[in-house]
């Protein structure tokens, strides 16, 4: 299928890489399927909206910033996305790249949780409340040049 894209211009894309949402990313009801773009980093990616051209997130794998990252949902958000364990599924975050680029951050609260076989996904809300919603990248932490490397995305909210 062919999609236009305001940041990467017009991509062919398998329909059997569209990833739908069983519920849509807070503050984006309208908008549930999804194409994975490779992003500026091995731990950077794109979330582009097949629905709406202008409409993309960047994501990253927070186990770079927080190593011992861990996600625990209920049985039946897994039975949505169709897996029997957290371990079947892809783990991200998504990042916001303000024009400020010290207070590029990421929701470590709401991970975009993907079961990579069946291409469903969703935005999990993790009740463990030391995770933060926003963790600011530049902060002096074990990998501290992420940043950097979401500013070079380019994204702007």
């Amino acid at each position: 299928m062919q999609l236009e894209t305001v940041r990467f211009g017009s991509l062919e894309v398998a329909p059997d890489a569209v990833i739908t949402f069983t519920q849509p990313i807070l503050g984006f009801q309208e908008y549930r399927r999804f194409v994975v773009l490779p992003g500026p980093s091995e731990y950077l990616w794109w979330l582009q909206s097949t629905e709406s051209g202008d409409l993309a997130f960047i994501l990253m794998d927070p186990a770079v910033v927080v190593p011992d990252y861990r996600v625990e949902i209920r049985p039946a958000e897994l039975s949505e996305l169709a897996v029997a364990s957290i371990g079947e599924l892809d783990v991200y975050t998504l990042v916001v790249v303000p024009e400020d680029k010290r207070k590029v951050r990421t929701n470590l609260r709401a991970p975009i949780l993907i079961n990579p076989k069946l291409r469903l996904a969703k935005q999990a809300l993790l009740d463990r409340s030391d995770y933060p919603i926003q963790f600011f990248l530049a902060q002096p932490h074990q990998g501290q040049g992420q940043a950097r490397e979401a500013s070079n995305a380019g994204l702007n909210p």
